[in-house]
């Protein structure tokens, strides 16, 4: 019988993610979920196995994809897709390039300032089945060696683009736009769904801007994430009412990596709290 809870954002070893995806579909089933997307970053799993092993969970074939608005790096989950479409496939190519230069370059800051992580060919091998090897495994590595307290430090104190940048490299990587994201993932017949509003450095009025401009992209099928496991209760109420105002569905998202030792999938998100998005997701 299928779990009675609802995730449409997690994220396994494939991109950035710590466990493998069926040990995160084990996680899920524990946690009582029924429905669950797999939303690697740029990145589609193949779910015939995994449905095979997991009869019990409805599995929605899904991705986050990185994306580029005005000076933004903006994150869209796309849910439902054909992840055989010409055209995501374009996306998603475009935005898996070689990122050895990228983090060659991030290792090197680190090691100056007497940080060593191992070398880019090293952490990748420790990293065998990522296809996002990425700034966050870093972090990780940095925290198992004790160089950090958390993931989040690693990129407050060093490698993210806001704090102290001790160890900042500016991202060379030339993701598609927002506009070309959305048109793909309509083009897979999947759903659109704007990520974690409140991820971005946008004041009010750049958030209602974005939100409208969402829509226009995506039309009825619209979504955005409302139910997301790390905002308050406050902020889920305030996300309800602006998707609300521009007729977006609304999203249930633990954004789940499993990197945390208190990290969970254990939301509680239900159906009613996503109705609409999971009915036109014929589920």
């Amino acid at each position: 019988m299928k779990g009675s809870y609802i995730d449409l954002h997690t994220h396994s070893c494939l991109s950035d993610g710590n466990l493998t995806p069926e040990a995160l579909l084990t996680a899920a089933r524990e946690a009582g979920i029924g429905i669950l997307a797999l939303t690697d970053h740029n990145a589609t799993a193949d779910l015939a196995p995994l449905r095979e092993a997991f009869p019990e969970l409805a599995l929605i074939q899904g991705a986050e994809i990185t994306c580029r608005y005005l000076d933004q790096e903006l994150h869209v989950v796309a849910l439902g897709i054909d992840p055989e479409d010409p055209k995501l496939r374009a996306v998603l190519a475009n935005n898996q390039p070689d990122r050895r230069p990228y983090l060659s370059a991030i290792l090197q800051k680190l090691l100056a300032l007497g940080i060593d992580v191992g070398t880019y060919d090293e952490l990748q091998a420790a990293n065998p089945h990522s296809r996002h090897f990425g700034r966050m495994q870093i972090a990780k590595e940095m925290q198992r060696r004790g160089y950090v307290a958390t993931a989040d430090e690693a990129f407050d104190v060093y490698m993210g683009a806001h704090g102290q940048r001790l160890a900042y490299v500016a991202n060379p990587l030339k993701y598609v736009t927002l506009e070309e994201a959305v048109e793909a993932i309509l083009s897979a017949g999947g759903i659109p769904v704007l990520a974690h509003l409140y991820y971005y450095l946008l004041d009010a009025e750049g958030e209602r801007a974005l939100v409208r401009r969402f829509k226009e992209l995506a039309g009825e099928k619209a979504a955005m994430e409302v139910h997301y496991a790390a905002y308050t209760p406050e902020q889920r109420a305030a996300l309800g009412a602006i998707a609300d105002e521009f007729g977006l569905m609304h999203s249930c998202a633990s954004d789940f990596h499993g990197n945390l030792a208190d990290e969970t999938l254990a939301h509680g998100f239900r159906r009613e709290q996503c109705a609409a998005l999971l009915d036109a997701l014929g589920l």
